[in-house]
């Protein structure tokens, strides 16, 4: 078999830790990985290769994605209807941080519909194995977490239970943040990494990290099979 580094080019693990590229070439892979959780090659962050430990990564983020837009979907229809109507269904607006003010909701109503077009996106890219979506979804998570840990400090009475609601919530979202950082880190990475994470190259498109990869692997063996036949027939 043929020496490949691990996660380095469009390789799909066999039952018996041979893995195999594009064309049925196979290349032995000497690295080793836990089940939930690999170091990448570049990065010091330990990445994930589960969500929640049981779910295929790529699963979970999707599911993280649905999730998020029909949060945002509720949401906006709660604070569209208070502005519109001036009331919300069921007479309770689920707001934190005092935003009761019409500026307030506006600029709450405007990052909810953010959260739910990122997530669109990102869910998108994830069917078609392309890293964009993802990346901006992540990065939009992270500065969304700032921005909410910022209105707390600022509007909080520090009681118990709001340290508490503070506490979990903010772990859960690291949590999600780290799983969509991850998926965008093992689809770069391609390889067994992406293979575990859930993509294949059947729904990569043309602009998917995957595909490239795919390209020069095929280029790569098409390169070696002529020489081999070169040599073949000069002998």
């Amino acid at each position: 078999d043929e020496e490949a580094p691990c996660g380095r080019s469009l390789l799909f693990p066999s039952p018996k830790g041979v893995v195999l590229g594009r064309g049925g070439v196979e290349f032995t892979c000497s690295r080793t990985e836990s089940p939930n959780m690999s170091s990448g090659d570049e990065n010091p962050i330990p990445r994930l290769d589960t969500c929640c430990g049981c779910i295929q990564l790529k699963m979970g983020v999707l599911i993280l994605c649905v999730l998020q837009m029909i949060a945002s979907a509720f949401m906006i229809l709660l604070i569209g209807s208070y502005i519109l109507f001036g009331s919300a269904p069921g007479d309770t607006l689920p707001m934190m941080g005092g935003a009761y003010t019409l500026l307030a909701l506006v600029v709450v109503l405007l990052l909810t519909a953010a959260e739910f077009g990122f997530a669109l996106y990102a869910f998108s890219d994830i069917r078609k194995a392309e890293s964009q979506g993802i990346r901006y979804y992540y990065m939009f998570k992270i500065v969304s977490l700032i921005l909410s840990l910022l209105v707390f400090m600022l509007t909080s009475d520090w009681t118990s239970p709001e340290i508490l609601n503070l506490f979990l919530s903010t772990t859960i979202s690291l949590y999600c943040i780290w799983c969509v950082w991850s998926l965008h880190e093992t689809l770069m990475l391609g390889g067994e990494a992406a293979a575990k994470a859930g993509f294949t190259m059947d729904e990569a498109s043309q602009s998917s990290p995957l595909w490239s990869e795919g390209k020069k692997t095929d280029e790569a063996t098409g390169t070696d099979a002529k020489e081999s036949y070169q040599s073949s027939s000069y002998v």
